[in-house]
């Protein structure tokens, strides 16, 4: 006799295969808003209001960025002190940009004179303002180091890197047990950030906890094999986007067409900036004023842009 919790396991089987499916097709017949922004890029958008992905409202957007866009070349550009992604952006005369890897929100600001209070001039260039915890190169230089998590080993945050590299782009496996791997990487701007979504078109283990299975907004960047760019921003913390756990943007990346993808920092810190846009460029609804519009952008740390050559 067929032990009832078998057939009970088969059901919920069935029942979670049928869903994705659904989703699947619904995300394939969903129509995409495409605008060209330079030859080789395009900015797209994905609205879903009827529940109809993952059982909830979404908005995406992601810029695409292909081999033809030979103006226009992906870079990791950090900040001495705490801006806004669009801010960034305007001040580099960037195309195209989306937030970058995590970062300590607390921290001396050289904007802020309450953290220079008392510190002589002399010193005030020697303070450690760069508030990435992560490690991050920029044009070949080291910006900052990996700050070890409590057991002195990697955060989760710094499972993989970002390797750029002139016009290559890669995305890496860091060694987990040597907090220094990125150091010997060939690259002019390297950021390590995670977790990894996509590695050689297979998913990437993904660790079962409220980070990972709860929805927030959701920031990433994805490589397909013909070597298009795509960054990508899902809203979230709304009733117009829920945002997205990491498996599903695991999912949405390998439906995007990434053979590599990995996560960067999201919730109050996920934003996308297009040049020319009305609201400062921002185009997602970041969630930090906990309203959905363009207003609600966190300062970061450091952030992925197109720069013209």
């Amino acid at each position: 006799m067929i032990n009832r919790s078998f057939l009970l396991l088969l059901f919920v089987s069935f029942c979670l295969s049928a869903a994705a499916q659904s989703d699947s097709a619904h995300f394939a017949d969903a129509t995409v808003t495409t605008q060209k922004l330079a030859k080789g890029v395009y900015w797209k958008q994905l609205t879903f209001s009827q529940h109809d992905l993952f059982g909830a409202n979404e908005h995406l957007s992601w810029v695409e960025v292909t081999k033809k866009a030979r103006k226009y070349r992906l870079h990791i550009v950090s900040s001495d002190s705490l801006e806004r992604t669009s801010q960034i952006a305007m001040q580099r005369n960037a195309l195209a940009g989306v937030n970058g890897s995590f970062f300590k929100m607390r921290g001396p600001d050289p904007d802020n004179r309450k953290d220079l209070n008392g510190v002589p001039q002399l010193e005030r260039s020697l303070l450690p303002y760069n508030r990435s915890e992560v490690y991050l190169r920029e044009d070949g230089s080291l910006v900052a180091p990996n700050l070890p998590g409590k057991q002195g080993q990697r955060r989760r945050s710094q499972q993989g890197a970002i390797v750029i590299n002139g016009r290559t782009v890669q995305i890496v496996e860091n060694n987990p047990d040597n907090l220094k791997f990125e150091e010997g990487l060939q690259g002019s701007d390297i950021l390590s950030t995670g977790p990894l979504l996509l590695l050689d078109n297979n998913n990437s283990p993904i660790i079962k906890d409220a980070f990972s299975t709860d929805r927030h907004p959701r920031t990433a960047l994805g490589i397909r094999y013909d070597g298009t760019l795509v960054l990508f921003v899902v809203d979230g913390r709304a009733a117009e986007s829920a945002g997205f756990s990491i498996e599903e943007l695991q999912q949405v990346m390998r439906w995007l067409g990434c053979a590599n993808a990995i996560n960067l920092d999201g919730g109050g810190s996920t934003a996308m900036y297009i040049k020319g846009q009305p609201d400062n460029g921002v185009v997602s609804h970041p969630s930090d004023n906990k309203k959905y519009d363009h207003f609600g952008e966190r300062e970061v740390a450091n952030v992925l842009l197109l720069l013209k050559k």
